[in-house]
């Protein structure tokens, strides 16, 4: 339906997402990699969560499992709900609008160069 191309190495595409942002779209490809032996490999389990964000160990001997607390992430997007849910009654009461430039603000996201 789109005449874009994403040129990729992976003949075997699972699924391909695409999730609008506020000034961007990310394209996920979704691809599945055959399994491979684990003899004699170093392999690291990880653990995604919320109130603990990230758990990892690996099956290296000295190497100790890290863990990273998920709370502050969590506070900092509930604020962020708090807050966009406050500028846009504001919006809806005061202006009949649906889009400010404290909104905005808001809600970009900086991608790193």
């Amino acid at each position: 339906m789109s005449e874009i191309k994403i040129h990729t190495s992976q003949t075997e595409i699972i699924e391909t997402r695409i999730i609008p942002k506020s000034s961007c779209y990310i394209i996920e490809i979704v691809y599945e990699k055959s399994e491979s032996t684990t003899e004699n490999q170093q392999i690291a389990g990880v653990d995604l969560g919320v109130n603990n964000l990230i758990a990892v160990t690996t099956n290296q001997t000295g190497t100790t499992p890290l863990l990273i607390k998920g709370r502050p992430l969590k506070a900092i997007n509930t604020f962020y709900n708090k807050q966009r849910s406050y500028l846009q009654s504001q919006l809806k009461t005061n202006h009949n609008q649906s889009n400010s430039h404290r909104l905005k603000k808001l809600t970009h996201i900086h991608v790193g160069s």
